[in-house]
């Protein structure tokens, strides 16, 4: 029996595969839509996916083994039916939460928990599945809280511990993604879709994707990292607070 305290492995871990090759593999995808009776669903296909290959196991014997190939993309929550009216972005996923099943699924020193306590507080969260986003135990779940009208993703895919280096992210297939990103989301919103970031990087690759593309707001939070609790000087969990609180608002549907 696995601690309580150990995640649960992922069938989309990405511990085996270097950077390099992550990269690669998130390079070769590339995401469209596809329309459904009650919405539409996010697909992506990878062009680097390999056929049947042959492998000489004995030199009188050809075999044939398919490659085990596991596509990488950056985790995106998108729901396939309703309206869509906030699409939340965030920073860059790193190794780890490239592995997760949908953005800011992990309990971290980067304070993600306190991104599903606003959207509770928001109340853009099923009723029923409140409790997950209420503290640190539920975030190893395999089925993360339903949502009412949000979409999440991350701006990109960055290795944990380096600078971020805009030449090397802002890449056609990452800009493609985000484009289509926010043009469905704001097909789906009747005209009425918010876009919110989270930290000047996502802002900076959201503003670059969204140009050109139907004028939707775009706001802007501050990440919740330590860092930025410390500075409101209020105390950790006074801090804490004031951060949902003023994510909250910014998050709300109706408010701007």
């Amino acid at each position: 029996m696995e601690p309580v305290d150990q995640p649960r492995k992922s069938p989309h871990d990405t511990v085996k595969y270097s950077v390099p090759e992550i990269l690669a593999r998130l390079e070769e995808g590339r995401v469209y839509v596809r329309r459904t009776e009650d919405g539409s669903t996010l697909e992506t296909a990878h062009a680097g996916t390999p056929a049947v290959e042959r492998r000489h196991v004995h030199p009188s014997v050809v075999t044939r083994e398919r490659r085990n190939f596991t596509p990488l993309e950056v985790p995106t929550l998108f729901p396939e039916k309703g309206a869509i009216l906030i699409l939340l972005v965030g920073g860059f996923a790193d190794q780890r939460a490239i592995s997760q099943p949908v953005p800011f699924w992990q309990d971290d020193e980067g304070s993600s928990y306190l991104i599903w306590q606003a959207l509770r507080a928001a109340g853009l969260l099923h009723r029923k599945d409140e409790d997950f986003a209420m503290g640190r135990g539920g975030f190893w779940d395999d089925k993360p809280p339903r949502t009412h009208g949000l979409a999440m993703t991350y701006a990109g895919f960055s290795p944990k511990g380096e600078t971020i280096d805009f030449n090397s992210i802002t890449r056609p297939w990452n800009l493609d993604r985000l484009q289509t990103l926010i043009f469905e989301a704001h097909t789906r919103s009747m005209g009425k879709l918010k876009v919110v970031t989270l930290g000047n990087a996502a802002r900076v690759m959201v503003c670059a994707a969204a140009y050109g593309l139907p004028d939707v707001p775009i706001l802007s939070l501050s990440e919740p990292t330590p860092e930025t609790l410390a500075a409101l000087k209020l105390g950790h969990g006074a801090s804490a607070e004031h951060w949902i609180e003023w994510a909250a608002n910014v998050l709300a549907i109706g408010k701007s």
